[in-house]
Order: structure tokens, then C-alpha cells, then sequence
């Protein structure tokens, strides 16, 4: 262990070192974190070093740890969570501090990019106001701040103009989070901790984010990624630790731990296996990348965009699933001339009109700020749409949620990209897991309950883990944990929102092999939002392009998907 004047000079960084590298951006000789009446620590005696001028990530499965080692590297933690050792940030151990002076001693010095974006973006603050505030903390002189906050939605690829006047809630999942990015970025801190930074970005935003992380630590910064995105990890790490059950279990070189395969962008596994040296989770992560069900006909990724069809053309045949006897005299849910506008009157989306009959998949595909989600809420009642309507089995709906009887909001379930927001901070999770079927559906309690724990055992969550608040954990965890409650409703349309985003290898491939099976019962519709074009090969039938607010083509996801990979626009974007 050394002291901090002696750290040491960790090698292995691809980019260039500045002068003040003998003093490392962030240097943890050991760390452990424990939670009030867990039977095992949360963090196990981890070390890790980040350097100037390299990049530092951190892979394993959903409630491995990653999150509380990220915010255990800036000295802090969730409550209820202890730690111990020695956290050296530029040299000063902030656990020797008390815990009110470590937010001065790390500001300007480090930053966050947390895995839920809404909780760093202040509801009530234009964007541009904010970080001019945030870039303060970094650039003392006035007339220095709104060139840095400029830059750094730069580097997270969003325009000043079409940003600044913004509050949060008017952006997309994914341009929340490249605004979340920014106000990591805009103090110039030399320690950037990013805590899944590409979760809900469409595949070429996320390529475009790697190629700045790189440059960020090409620059001099020193960067910890926290990551289930393996291909992003290869292509920016200079080295990986695996973490498990808080403890890590392997550490070396990305291309040794890693090794070189994975898929491509397009979601075209490769052929290389996992390092037969390496330690068992990291195998598993990386048997689970190369599953089967990612496989199938590349998407050429330089083809030029396919032609794109109008959408009052009628969608190409699409052969229908397997509908359950359940779905017998049932319409299912569909949208006509369904539209959301601004107070200003300008289009965030739609006209859309399009049915979602029993017990068929679609995905709804298109880049990040292109109005799927806004669509989709509209369905739901949870955005209230301008004009149009939804029905279900031929019957209006109401237009807002509220207004909604138990049985009507019982048929069209959400589970958003964020899942933490929809839980009760202190209430168990089991109980909240439950009330789905017992409210809308009038199960016993009992019955309600065993029937949530079934669902949550397909999807990997063990009957211990339920009985835990939402604080305890993972983002990964939540997200299976949404899921489980909107399916627990039997719904005749379940909405994911980019329900794979959190999840590690091996949880994700569990989801995909499980959710056609829990869909069954109920001949349950599914539509699918995602950026996990894997995911949309395995799970949906049918795909739906969406290109500024509008719905501009339909037909299966084979004809579909290459369209919407290669026609993917810049890093700006209309609102969703």
C-alpha cells in the first residue's frame, strides 16, 4: 500500500500523459463498502488505479457493484452504505475527510455521469443556464463559461442553439443523457467517472460517444467506465476489472480479458470465443455476448439508407405470431392520427396512426430525439396527445391516464428506460411487485405476490433480492423489476422503453430467451423501443421507422432494421 506521495505510475495509457501524471487523477489501494443488515459486503477490498491519459473500466453483472464503486471513487455513497479504506483522488484521501468537505475537495477535480441522468439535471433550469452555472466550477472568469458549456455539448453531441433553451423534460431519453454527459464534461475536471454513459443511445451516437471518451483521455483525463457494454469497453479501455458479487475477479489489458470479438455495431456476433484463462464470470459475460439469438444477417453499415415508403402506404405482410386463445374476439390497441405538439404548436410527434393487433411484436425503431417514446407515451395516457386517439378493442380511450378506469390502464402497460423513478424509496420491493395484479387484476395478496416471484425468477431475480427496497438495488435489477410489474397485469399491449439498457450479457440474454414465454398467457402485444439491435432481431416481427416525429416506414424487421441503422442522422435531433 503506498502512501500519497508515493503512488504509483500505472502504464498502459494510448494516448498522451501530461506533465502532472506522477500525481494520479484517482488512485483506491483498497476499498469496501458494507449496507446496514446485508449478510455480505457490497464491496470486498477492490483496488483499482485510473491514470492520466487512460481509461479505466469496470464490467459484471447487474448488482456486481459497479455503481457503488463509482461513487465510492468520489468519496460518497448511497444511504445506508459504509465505507472503508483509502479513496486518494489527486492525492488526497477524501475518506479522511468529513463527508460535508468532500464535494469541495473533488470539485472541479472530478465529475459524474450517473446511470439515471434526471438525477443530476435540475427540472426547473434551461440547459444552458445550468451548465454556465456547473462550468463556474472550473473556468473562475465569465467570459470562459459559455465557451466551455458550448464544448461540452459538443463533446456529447448535442448544438448550444438547439439545446439552451431546454428544460429536461423536453429532451429525449438519450439527449438527457448526452446533457447529463455535458455537465460532467463542462468543469474540465481530470477524473471522469461515467456510469453507463451510452444507455439509450442509438447505435451511432453511441460509437460517436467511445470516439470522445478516447479522446477525453487522449487529452490527459483520466476516465473510470462503469459498463455492460462490452464493445464500448474494447474500443476505449486500456483496462478492464471484473467485478462479482463486489469482489474482483479479474483485472488485466482489455484485449486480454476481453479478447478482440464481440459483436458489430449492427448486432453481428463475431467469431472469437471468450480467453479460456480467464476467470468464469468473465467467460460467462462474454458466452452470453455471443449467444445465438444475436445472430443472423449483418446490417451493412455503409450501405446507403434504403428508400424510404410514406407511412399512409400500407405496411408489407408480416406473418402473424402465434395468437393464444385469449386473443379470440379481441381488436388489441390501435392509434389513429395520434399527434403531440408543443405549447408553442411545434410537432414533437406524429400524426401517427397504427394498430398493435393481439399477440404480435414491433419494434419501434429511429434515432435518439426521433419521437417514439413520445408516441408511446401517448398510447399509454401518460402524454397527452393534441389530436387522434387510441382504442382498445374498437373502444376509445381516454386521452389522459388519470381518466383512465383500472381496466384500461391495467391494458397498456410502460416500463420506462429509467425504472428507478417508479418505485417507492422505502417500501420493499416485493410489495410493490404485487400490487399490480392485486389492484388491477383482484388477486389475493398471496396469490399476487407468488405470482410476481415467478416472474421475477425468469428473469433472473431471486426471491431474497425482492424483499430488498429500490435503493438496494442495481439499475439493472429495477429495470427486470419493471418489468416483472407490467407484465404481472396481463396486459393486451406491453410498452418496454429500452428495457435491456441496464443489463449485463447475461441478464439481457436471459430477458430475451424468458419475455416470449411470459407474453403468452395474455397474447400480449409487444412494442418494442430500443437501440439493442440484437434485441430487436430476437424479440419483434414487425419494425416501425420513426424520422422526426413521423412514422415513415413499416414491414418486417428484416427489411426494416437495415434502414434504420444506415439512415441513422447527425448527433442533434428533434425533441421526443
Amino acid at each position: 500500500m503506498t502512501g500519497e506521495g508515493e503512488q504509483p505510475v500505472a502504464g498502459g495509457g494510448r494516448g498522451p500523459v501530461t506533465g502532472t501524471a506522477h500525481v494520479l487523477p484517482l488512485h483506491i489501494p483498497e476499498i469496501s463498502a458494507h449496507a446496514d443488515g446485508a449478510e455480505r459486503p457490497l464491496l470486498d477490498r477492490v483496488g483499482l488505479t485510473v491514470p492520466a491519459g487512460a481509461v479505466t473500466a469496470v464490467v459484471g453483472p447487474s448488482g456486481s457493484g459497479k455503481t457503488t464503486l463509482g461513487l465510492a471513487a468520489l468519496g460518497a455513497s448511497r444511504s445506508g452504505v459504509r465505507l472503508t479504506g483509502r479513496v486518494l483522488l489527486a492525492g488526497t484521501d477524501l475518506l479522511l475527510l468529513a463527508p460535508a468537505r468532500r464535494p469541495a475537495a473533488r470539485a472541479g477535480r472530478a465529475a459524474q455521469l450517473p446511470q439515471h441522468p434526471e438525477t443530476v439535471l435540475d427540472p426547473v433550469r434551461r440547459a444552458g443556464g445550468a451548465l454556465m452555472e456547473l462550468a463556474a466550477l472550473g473556468h473562475p472568469l465569465r467570459a470562459a463559461r459559455k465557451p466551455a458549456a458550448r464544448r461540452a455539448l459538443a463533446l456529447a453531441g448535442l448544438e448550444w442553439q438547439a439545446v439552451r433553451r431546454r428544460f429536461p423534460h423536453q429532451l429525449s431519453g438519450g439527449q438527457q443523457q448526452r446533457l447529463a454527459l455535458a455537465s460532467a464534461l463542462v468543469t474540465g475536471a481530470r477524473l471522469l467517472v461515467l456510469d453507463e454513459p451510452t444507455s439509450g443511445l442509438d447505435p451511432a451516437l453511441a460509437h460517436a460517444l467511445g470516439r470522445t471518451v478516447r479522446a477525453l483521455a487522449d487529452g490527459g483525463a483520466g476516465v473510470l467506465l462503469l459498463s455492460h457494454d462490452l464493445q464500448l469497453v474494447r474500443e476505449t479501455a486500456d483496462r478492464v476489472i471484473v467485478l462479482e458479487h463486489g469482489r474482483a475477479v479479474d483485472d488485466g489489458p482489455t484485449a486480454d480479458v476481453l479478447g478482440t470479438g464481440g459483436p458489430a455495431p449492427d448486432g453481428r456476433p463475431t467469431t472469437a470465443g471468450p480467453p479460456a484463462f480467464r476467470h468464469r464470470a468473465t467467460r460467462e459475460l462474454l458466452a452470453a455476448e455471443r449467444h445465438p439469438s444475436t445472430s443472423g444477417e449483418a446490417v451493412p453499415t455503409t450501405a446507403a439508407p434504403a428508400a424510404v415508403a410514406p407511412a399512409a402506404v400500407a405496411p408489407a405482410a408480416v406473418a402473424p405470431a402465434a395468437v393464444a386463445p385469449a386473443s379470440e374476439g379481441r381488436e388489441g390497441v390501435a392509434a389513429t392520427g395520434l399527434a403531440v405538439r408543443r405549447r408553442s404548436g411545434d410537432p414533437l410527434a406524429g400524426p401517427v396512426s397504427m394498430a398493435f393487433p393481439p399477440g404480435h411484436t414491433i419494434a419501434l425503431l429511429g434515432p435518439s430525439g426521433s419521437g417514439k417514446t413520445t408516441f408511446a407515451r401517448a398510447l399509454a395516457g401518460l402524454t397527452t396527445p393534441s389530436r387522434g386517439e387510441v382504442r382498445l378493442d374498437g373502444r376509445p380511450l381516454p386521452r389522459r391516464i388519470d381518466r383512465r378506469t383500472p381496466a384500461q390502464r391495467r391494458a397498456i402497460q410502460y416500463v420506462h428506460q429509467n425504472s428507478a423513478g417508479s418505485f417507492e424509496e422505502h417500501r420493499p420491493v416485493l410489495g410493490q411487485l404485487a400490487d399490480t395484479a392485486r389492484l388491477l387484476r383482484a388477486l389475493h395478496p398471496e396469490e399476487a405476490a407468488a405470482e410476481a416471484i415467478e416472474v421475477a425468477g425468469a428473469l433472473g431475480l431471486d426471491r431474497a433480492l425482492l424483499h430488498r427496497t429500490p435503493d438496494r438495488l442495481s439499475g439493472g435489477q429495477l429495470q427486470r423489476c419493471a418489468l416483472v410489474r407490467a407484465l404481472t397485469a396481463r396486459p393486451s399491449l406491453l410498452v418496454c422503453d429500452e428495457v435491456t439498457s441496464a443489463l449485463d450479457t447475461v441478464s439481457r440474454q436471459r430477458l430475451l430467451d424468458a419475455l416470449p414465454g411470459l407474453l403468452a398467457p395474455a397474447a400480449t402485444t409487444l412494442l418494442l423501443i430500443s437501440h439493442d439491435l440484437p434485441a430487436v432481431r430476437a424479440l419483434t416481427e414487425e419494425a416501425a421507422l420513426f424520422e422526426h416525429g413521423r412514422c415513415v416506414r413499416r414491414g418486417p424487421v428484416a427489411d426494416v432494421l437495415p434502414a434504420a441503422w444506415s439512415g441513422a442522422p447527425g448527433l442533434g435531433g428533434a425533441d421526443a
